[in-house]
């Protein structure tokens, strides 16, 4: 049974990795990555502030985007190239497709954020070891420029050993300028398994553009969950009580409210705030929890709708 699963995963995560838009979106990844370096050293305060923040916001939204674009294909594709018939004809249950792909879909997503936080810890390093007080100190010294050139590759190769350290030891290798981060990598892991389940979700049932769009809702709704909450404690605060609600506000209330118990709290993954001030944010039990059980229940609606299926 787990070997079934652990073939089809491994069989996705290969056809992930085939996958055009994966290097596209891990491109645009490192640009921005590198334009965050730039934009923090034009800036007079808060450089630090300013990299972190746009580092860890690109390593989340690169990785949403790479749930829904590669994710959100993933059963249609097997439907499109009749390639399914073949699979659910063995001795292959289509929960074991389903889970199957899910765990492969996971696997890139990890893989990807893993090479992001890398890169983004590169550059975290190597600013350090080029800041402009050292490179000051230099040209006063009359360093020539191949001694120049010289330090920037020492200081290169020192800030790609440093990164390797610190993601190969799970962050328990880190500096003042780079705490905290493989803790935020983490916490959109949990986030994106998450996100995966309902791009198997929506994959399972629909096209790939109406997967696409419903993922992206669910983020943007788990997102703004506390605030749709906080909204609908408005309407009622204001209107004086939920009987006082009429019309369009009666509608909006119970909207919002549906809205923000029955999509994912994704705010309990988001330390963008504490990172940006340079602080480690803490992962307690109740995310880690979370973040897997209402992964396991959104892929078990899938499973359920999945099997309910008809590919004839």
């Amino acid at each position: 049974m787990t070997g079934k699963v652990l073939a089809i995963a491994v069989n996705t995560f290969k056809e992930a990795v085939r996958n055009r838009i994966l290097y596209v979106l891990l491109f645009f990844a490192i640009l921005i990555l590198l334009g965050a370096w730039v934009a923090s050293s034009l800036a007079i305060f808060g450089q630090e502030k300013i990299i972190r923040d746009l580092g860890v916001a690109t390593i989340n939204i690169i990785s949403v985007l790479i749930a829904v674009f590669v994710g959100v294909g993933l059963v249609y594709n097997d439907l499109d190239k009749k390639t399914i018939y073949t699979i659910v004809s063995k001795p292959i249950s289509r929960w074991h497709f389903l889970v199957g792909k899910f765990l492969g879909l996971l696997l890139t997503i990890f893989v990807n954020i893993l090479f992001m936080t890398f890169f983004f810890l590169l550059v975290l390093y190597f600013r350090d070891f080029t800041k402009d007080s050292v490179l000051e100190k230099l040209a006063v010294e009359g360093i020539s420029g191949a001694g120049l050139m010289f330090y920037y590759i020492k200081s290169a190769v020192l800030a790609t050993g440093q990164a390797l350290l610190t993601v190969g030891s799970l962050g328990f290798y880190e500096t003042a300028t780079t705490q905290g981060i493989m803790v935020s990598s983490f916490l959109t892991m949990l986030e994106m398994t998450i996100i995966t389940a309902f791009a198997v979700l929506f994959s399972s049932f629909s096209s790939p553009t109406l997967s696409a769009f419903l993922t992206v809702i669910v983020f943007l709704i788990g997102r703004a969950n506390e605030d749709l909450y906080f909204f609908a404690n408005m309407l009622v605060h204001r209107a004086g009580g939920v009987e006082n609600l009429a019309g369009g506000q009666f509608l909006t209330y119970w909207f919002s409210l549906a809205a923000c118990h029955v999509a994912p709290n994704l705010e309990f993954f988001n330390q963008r705030e504490v990172i940006a001030a340079l602080g480690k944010p803490e992962i307690g039990f109740y995310p880690i929890f979370y973040g897997l059980a209402y992964a396991a229940s959104v892929l078990a609606i899938a499973t359920v709708v999945f099997n309910r299926r008809n590919f004839k």
